[in-house]
């Protein structure tokens, strides 16, 4: 079931400047079990442009340009709200916001299957289920394709320049911003290579109404016939197919990649190269319609804490130390 978030309109304490229109914020009902942290750190995307993550204050950051223009915003949870600064409250802003955090995405089955799992045990007690998205699909497929065939590292720098160099005020981009710029320029400017041929398409698609990305992705239709959908978007084959559905917060296909075989093979084949596709995808066929996050949520277990130094660090520090001999 879905959940529609409730927003409550509230005007900041901060004092505005002569003439100017005054600070407001909006505070989102957020669902049972919502664990923002976990949301925010569920994969690599909270290190993409324009997204700026402190996890010491708990403070998530990103320029959006809206319809009234490009704003910053600031979102952190204040108990069981969500807390949102820098602009005024709207149904667009709703919308942006409900699909970035998921808000609208029950993972209640997926915690209560977890809980019978010893290496998934954790997701019920953390919260851990939602993923962090782009506030749009069209943001989602670009970083999507600049994932394929190439580093994380390369992925992060073509993101932050396509960011800087195409869009308004250090926003993401929209179709329009990106078809300013020839392939080449993409090519060059951004280091997207082969990528800025696919994703200058899609936003000529986008843009001229060829490619609508409303009826494609819309929500009522079956997980197949989206699968199917998302599919026929350049750049986007099922790997990128099964990146969008989770985005979606539907699980029912893996996004089978060098990663995937790797993980899985390592995990419970002994890093032996003559399973096939098949048998590994067998594996997570008990978990239904959330393969992809069971899978995801043993992955991420395994990488997450890489990623994050000051946490380590903290860590380090609370262990007691053992006095030198």
């Amino acid at each position: 079931m879905r959940r529609r978030s409730q927003v409550v309109r509230q005007r900041s304490a901060k004092p505005s400047p002569a003439g100017s229109i005054p600070a407001v914020a909006s505070n989102f009902t957020l669902p049972p079990s919502f664990a923002f942290r976990q949301t925010v750190e569920s994969h690599g995307w909270y290190r993409l442009a324009p997204f700026q993550w402190s996890a010491s204050a708990g403070v998530l950051r990103r320029k959006e340009a809206l319809p009234e223009g490009v704003v910053e915003l600031e979102i952190r949870q204040r108990g069981k709200l969500l807390h949102v600064d820098g602009a005024r409250p709207s149904e667009e802003l709703t919308r942006r916001i409900t699909r970035m955090l998921q808000l609208d995405v029950d993972t209640s089955e997926f915690a209560e299957m977890a809980r019978s799992s010893e290496r998934h045990a954790w997701v019920a007690v953390t919260g851990f289920g939602r993923l962090l998205c782009g506030t749009t699909v069209w943001e989602d497929a670009v970083k999507i394709i600049a994932t394929t065939n190439t580093t994380w590292a390369q992925t992060v720098r073509m993101v932050e320049k396509l960011v800087a160099k195409c869009g308004p005020e250090g926003a993401f981009p929209a179709p329009r911003d990106v078809l300013r710029f020839s392939e080449e320029e993409l090519q060059t400017d951004c280091r997207l290579g082969y990528r800025a041929k696919s994703i200058r398409v899609l936003a000529s698609g986008i843009d001229s109404g060829a490619i609508d990305l409303e009826a494609l992705g819309d929500r009522s239709l079956p997980t197949v016939a989206l699968f199917k959908n998302y599919q026929t978007l350049p750049g986007i084959g099922p790997y990128g197919a099964a990146h969008l559905l989770a985005m979606d917060g539907r699980h029912d296909f893996i996004a089978v990649d060098s990663e995937f075989r790797r993980f899985v093979r390592e995990t419970y084949h002994r890093g032996s190269k003559r399973i096939t596709d098949a048998a590994m995808l067998r594996r997570y066929n008990k978990w239904g319609r959330w393969k992809y996050l069971a899978y995801w949520s043993e992955l991420w277990s395994s990488v997450a804490e890489p990623l994050q130094p000051v946490a380590r660090e903290k860590r380090a520090r609370s262990k007691p130390r053992v006095p030198a001999k």
